[in-house]
C-alpha cells in the first residue's frame, strides 16, 4: 500500500512488517558496470545501483491521484540497506532514525527561508554550509567492517544541495556539483576508488 501510494502514513502497526518483492531480471544485463568516471565497480556497488535503480522505478510508477501528483508530488522511495535480519533491523537505533528521518522530511522540498544560489558561492562556502548543524550528516560509517571518520553518504549530500539551494533543481544536477566538488579535492572517496555518486 505504501508503495502503491494509497498509505501515507508510515504508522506503528507498519514498522514491524517484513515486505517481499520479487524482481524479474531482463534477458540482457544492465550495463552498470562502470562508475560517473569510467571507473569498474564490484559485485556488491552494481547491486546497490540496481537498488537505488528500481527505487526510481517505484517512485515514478506509484499511482497517484492527478490532482495531487500536481499539488502534493510523492516523496522519492527510499531503501535503506542494513546487513541485519528483520528483527534485528528495528533494534538497530542508527536504522530507525534514519527511517525516522526520510518519513518526516517527506518530499523533498526547498527550504522557505532559504536564498542561497549555489552558482553564487565560492566551493569552500558550499563545504562549510554542509558541516553546518542542519548540514550533510558527516560521521563514522561502516564499510566491510571498516569504519571511515568524517565520511558522508552521496545520496544525503544530494538531497541536502536540492534542498537547500535555489538554482538547484534536479538531483542529477546536484549530482553534477558533487562531482565538481570532489574534482577540486574538497573531499574524497572514502576508499579513493569513485566519482561522485548520488547513492
Amino acid at each position: 500500500m505504501l508503495v502503491a501510494g494509497y498509505e501515507r502514513d508510515f504508522n506503528e502497526s507498519l514498522q514491524y512488517w517484513r515486505t517481499r518483492f520479487v524482481v524479474v531480471p531482463t534477458k540482457e544485463p544492465p550495463n552498470l558496470n562502470t562508475g560517473p568516471g569510467g571507473e569498474r565497480l564490484n559485485d556488491e556497488e552494481i547491486r546497490l545501483l540496481g537498488i537505488e535503480k528500481l527505487a526510481e522505478l517505484f517512485t515514478k510508477i506509484r499511482w497517484q491521484p492527478s490532482e495531487e501528483r500536481i499539488n502534493n508530488p510523492a516523496p522519492p522511495i527510499r531503501f535503506l540497506p542494513t546487513t541485519l535480519d528483520p528483527a534485528a533491523s528495528v533494534l538497530d537505533e542508527s536504522l530507525m532514525d534514519q527511517l525516522d528521518q526520510i518519513h518526516a522530511q517527506g518530499p523533498l522540498k526547498k527550504k522557505i527561508k532559504s536564498e542561497w544560489e549555489i552558482g553564487d558561492l565560492p566551493p569552500a562556502m558550499i563545504v562549510k554550509a554542509m558541516r553546518e548543524e542542519d548540514g550533510v550528516p558527516i560521521r563514522y560509517y561502516q564499510w566491510h567492517r571498516n569504519q571511515y571518520p568524517n565520511s558522508f553518504i552521496g545520496h544525503e549530500f544530494v538531497s541536502w544541495l536540492v534542498r537547500e539551494f535555489n538554482d538547484v533543481t534536479s538531483r542529477a544536477q546536484a549530482a553534477e556539483w558533487g562531482a565538481r566538488l570532489l574534482e577540486q579535492g574538497f573531499f574524497e572517496h572514502c576508499r579513493g576508488q569513485h566519482g561522485f555518486l548520488d547513492g
